[in-house]
């Protein structure tokens, strides 16, 4: 990235975005070339273990350059704005928020499944709850309901989610796999599953997931906190989301209401819903007035 800039010879007027992961490496040349910045943070360090240990002073160093240079930082969610707020001391109007957008070509509905066929997409970790899935299917196939689950994914628990496949018919695993690919097979589903657990760092998290699968016209089930919200969600008939500890017996509950009319009808609500707000053009809005403004700041 620095070479490339020192190539086009950018100046006054231009502005890099900057991963946190990547910051603390750039910022003090791109200063030197007269160039603004702004910090993107998707996620604070997400690992487990001793890689999010390592990971969390350069996630703390990035922020404190832009409290100490007077620059903008981008999060996900209203969440992750007051986390870094407090973690910080960088004030509100210094952090943009960034939601998720969908691809609303790429994901699109197309005909279901005869089968009731539920599916989660993404990393297989088991910090984000994916083990629970399985159990879930098994709860719904001892009381007669036929239905099936697609897990399509790379991480720490892949080989074991393959081994219970083998051993169940109605269990699909595949590793991540072209996006194009991937939207097919959501379009052909009925319900997108979030089962990352009520812990702080999924509260901040703004899941790509969840949009695509709306967009596709899925219903969507999951665990209750702010990460997996909607705005008005009380109001998304087509959404559901439970406390962790009920996940498998109120899933089966809600899932016993869907017949093959009702899940055709919230599926076009998700939809729809998509199509209003979870487009890339409201974040592009948003990320466009933040870099006008270091743009114009620069120029100054």
């Amino acid at each position: 990235m620095l070479n490339w800039c020192k190539k086009n010879d950018l100046t006054r007027g231009s502005v890099c975005l900057l991963d946190w992961r990547i910051a603390n490496y750039l910022i003090h040349y791109l200063e030197q070339l007269n160039i603004s910045w702004i910090l993107i943070d998707r996620s604070p360090p997400a690992d487990s273990g001793l890689l999010s240990f390592l990971q969390w002073p350069s996630w703390r160093k990035s922020w404190r350059s832009v409290r100490k240079k007077g620059a903008k930082g981008c999060v996900v969610s209203l969440e992750h704005q007051q986390f870094v707020q407090n973690k910080i001391g960088l004030h509100r109007d210094s952090i943009s928020i960034l939601p998720a957008g969908v691809d609303l070509e790429l994901f699109h509905t197309s005909e279901k499944k005869q089968i009731l066929t539920l599916v989660y997409h993404g990393k297989v970790d088991r910090n984000r709850g994916i083990l629970a899935l399985p159990m879930f299917l098994q709860k719904m196939n001892n009381i007669g309901l036929k239905a099936r689950l697609i897990i399509i994914g790379n991480g720490d628990c892949f080989d074991q989610l393959n081994t219970i496949s083998l051993g169940d018919e109605n269990i699909e695993v595949h590793p991540s796999m072209p996006q194009s690919d991937l939207s097919e097979i959501l379009s052909k589903c009925h319900i997108g599953l979030l089962p990352m657990p009520d812990q702080k760092i999924w509260r901040m998290a703004s899941p790509l997931k969840r949009s695509e699968y709306a967009a596709s016209g899925l219903l969507i089930y999951g665990i209750d906190h702010n990460g997996h919200l909607f705005e008005n969600q009380e109001k998304l008939e087509w959404m559901r989301l439970v406390k962790q500890h009920d996940f498998h017996d109120e899933g089966v509950k809600w899932i016993q209401t869907l017949d093959s009319e009702r899940l055709v009808k919230l599926g076009l609500e998700a939809r729809r819903f998509a199509e209003e707000n979870l487009s890339w053009k409201h974040t592009v809005d948003v990320l466009e007035d933040v870099i006008h403004s270091c743009s114009i700041s620069n120029d100054e």
